[in-house]
C-alpha cells in the first residue's frame, strides 16, 4: 500500500513504540489528531492559516520591521532602547500588514491622534511616531519606498497644562518619609536615585565594585557617559543596611536577589500607596522624579547648567535645566551633593563607606 504523502508535513515513527507523529514543518507543530482523519485536515488547515498570518507580507510594514530588527542597525542599540522601540513595535501591531507606501504623512497624524493618544497616552503616542521616522528611513535607505513622511520635524503632542507633570521632583518632606519608611531593599535603590541621580535602569544594575572611597562610579546605561558622585550621608546610611547577600549588585530585594525592574515596581507601588492612602504623600511620586529633585537641589545649591549636567551623566546642559527647572536660584553656592539638604533635616558629611557589607 503506497503511503499518502502531504506537503509541508513531517511525519516522524517512534522506533520502539511505532507510533506516528506528524508536525507542520513551518512552525514545528505537532497535529495531535489521527494521520488523514477529519480531524487531521482541519488541524493542518488551522495551523497553515495561522503560518499565512504570521508571515510579514512583502511591502508592509511588518516586514520592514522584521528586517530592521535582523539588521546592524538594530544590534547597535542598547537592551534599554530595544526594549523601548518594541513598545512601539507593539501599539503598532494591528498596521503590520498595511504598505508601507500607503503610509502618508497625513496617515500617520490621524494614526497618533485619534487611534493611539487616546488608547496609550500622550508619551506612547509621540514616541511610536518617533520610532515610525526610523523605520521610514531604514526603508528609504534601501529604496523600498521613494520618500520618508517623516523626514520633517513632527512636532509632538503636548501635555494639557493642567496635568500634573510626570517625574515631578519630590518635596523635602515626601524625602523624608518616604526613605524613613522604606525598608532596607527599597530604601537603597531609592537613596540612589536621591543622592546620585542614577535612572532606574542604573540604580538596579550598579555593582558593589562602584563603590569605592566615599563615591558611586558607574557608566549610565542611557548616554554611556562616566559619572562619580561623592556618597551623601543618606546614601552611605542606605548602604550599610544593604540586605545581606551573596550578590555582586548593589542592590537586592529582601531575599538577597538582584532586583528585576517589575519586582522593584511592584515592591515600591506597595509602600507608595499605602503612604498615599495614609496621606502623608501626594500622588505622582516616581523614582526618576528622584532625578530631578536632586538637580532642583543643585540649582538651589547654586550649580551651574555643566555641573548639573556632569552629576547626572547628561552630555547637554538644556537637559541639565530640564531636571532642575523648578528651582530657585540663591546668590551665591554652597557646598554640593555631599552637603545637600535632600529631606529637610541638618545636612551631615559625608560617610567614607570604601566596602560596604
Amino acid at each position: 500500500m503506497t503511503a499518502v504523502r502531504i506537503r509541508g508535513i513531517k511525519r516522524y515513527t517512534h522506533p520502539k513504540t511505532g507510533l506516528v507523529y506528524c508536525y507542520y514543518r513551518k512552525s514545528a507543530k505537532r497535529i495531535n489528531a489521527a494521520f488523514g482523519s477529519p480531524e487531521f485536515f482541519a488541524e493542518l488547515a488551522e495551523l497553515e492559516r495561522a503560518s499565512k498570518i504570521a508571515a510579514p507580507i512583502p511591502g508592509s510594514l511588518g516586514l520592514v520591521i522584521v528586517e530592521y530588527m535582523r539588521s546592524p542597525d538594530w544590534s547597535a542599540l542598547r537592551p534599554k532602547t530595544q526594549l523601548s522601540y518594541n513598545k512601539a513595535f507593539t501599539v503598532l501591531k494591528p498596521l503590520y500588514e498595511m504598505p508601507l507606501a500607503r503610509m502618508d504623512r497625513s496617515f500617520v497624524f490621524a494614526l497618533r491622534d485619534k487611534k493611539l493618544l487616546p488608547k496609550h497616552g500622550v508619551w506612547l503616542a509621540n514616541y511610536a511616531v518617533t520610532v515610525l521616522g526610523i523605520v521610514f528611513r531604514f526603508a528609504q535607505d534601501r529604496g523600498w519606498i521613494h520618500a520618508n513622511p517623516l523626514a520633517e520635524r513632527v512636532k509632538k503632542i503636548r501635555q494639557p497644562r493642567d496635568n500634573r507633570a510626570g517625574n515631578r521632583p519630590w518635596s523635602e518632606q515626601e524625602c523624608h518619609i518616604v526613605l524613613e519608611r522604606a525598608p532596607p531593599h527599597i530604601r537603597l535603590p531609592l537613596a540612589l536615585a536621591a543622592c546620585a541621580g542614577l535612572r532606574k535602569s542604573d540604580f538596579l544594575t550598579i555593582t558593589m565594585a562602584s563603590v569605592r572611597n566615599g563615591t558611586i562610579t558607574v557608566r549610565t546605561s542611557k548616554r554611556g557617559v562616566p559619572i562619580a558622585v561623592p556618597i551623601h550621608q543618606i546614601l552611605a546610611d542606605a548602604i550599610a543596611q544593604r540586605p545581606k547577600s551573596e550578590s555582586g549588585i548593589l542592590c537586592v530585594s529582601s531575599r538577597g536577589e538582584p532586583w528585576t525592574e517589575m519586582g522593584f515596581a511592584a515592591s515600591w507601588g506597595k509602600l507608595r500607596r499605602t503612604l498615599e492612602a495614609e496621606g502623608v504623600i501626594a500622588p505622582g511620586l516616581t523614582s526618576h522624579g528622584l532625578r530631578h529633585t536632586l538637580g532642583t537641589r543643585l540649582r538651589e545649591a547654586g550649580a551651574d547648567d555643566r555641573t548639573i549636567a556632569d552629576i547626572l551623566g547628561q552630555r547637554s546642559t538644556s537637559m541639565a535645566r530640564h531636571y532642575s527647572e523648578n528651582a530657585a536660584l540663591p546668590d551665591h553656592a554652597r557646598d554640593l551633593v555631599s552637603n545637600l539638604n535632600l529631606t529637610g533635616m541638618r545636612s551631615i558629611g559625608v560617610r567614607k563607606v570604601s566596602t560596604p557589607v
